[in-house]
């Protein structure tokens, strides 16, 4: 039955004797073993609920990891572009004798220079991110083994009845 529980409202659902039901349910314990189920059930929504938020945590480790993937090559390509074009204005200033200031083309290498450290930073921070990842999938395999094992035991005695144990 659905919370709050109560023997008068079994009785009428399902058609039986007010004090009969309640007979049963002192005869056959139903108050312990209906905490026990609750406290079952919570317990499998905890873990099925830190399996989801491991998972989610996952994911979002690997949008990180893919995001900062994404960035190094970008910064990688300016680079490249950035000295290429240095390079290609550098090649057109000797052949037409124009004087290109030199703290601009020191500026420019500097630019560059600073880029391609961040897009090596960024690399490296995506790398460290797979390690990461690694833990991740430990705790998440491990979460989803403990959901998968039972934390409640159900035996029938000699008289037909179910007795509960409970795993702490």
């Amino acid at each position: 039955m659905p919370k709050p529980r109560s023997s008068g409202e079994l009785a009428r659902a399902m058609g039986f004797n007010v004090n009969t039901v309640a007979r049963w349910a002192k005869t056959f314990n139903w108050e312990p073993r209906a905490a026990a189920w609750d406290k079952q059930q919570v317990q499998l929504t905890m873990k099925e609920s830190t399996a989801l938020q491991r998972q989610n945590h996952r994911k979002a480790i690997k949008e990180y990891r893919d995001a900062a993937e994404r960035q190094a090559r970008d910064m990688m390509a300016v680079t490249n572009d950035l000295t290429t074009i240095l390079a290609n204005r550098v090649k057109v200033a000797e052949q037409t004798g124009e004087e290109i200031p030199m703290n601009l083309v020191a500026g420019l290498l500097k630019a560059t220079a600073s880029i391609s450290e961040q897009g090596r930073q960024a690399w490296a921070a995506a790398l460290g991110v797979d390690e990461l990842m690694e833990v991740v999938e430990v705790e998440l395999h491990n979460a989803q083994k403990e959901s998968s094992e039972p934390a409640i035991e159900a035996t029938e005695n000699e008289e037909g009845t179910f007795e509960f144990e409970i795993e702490d």
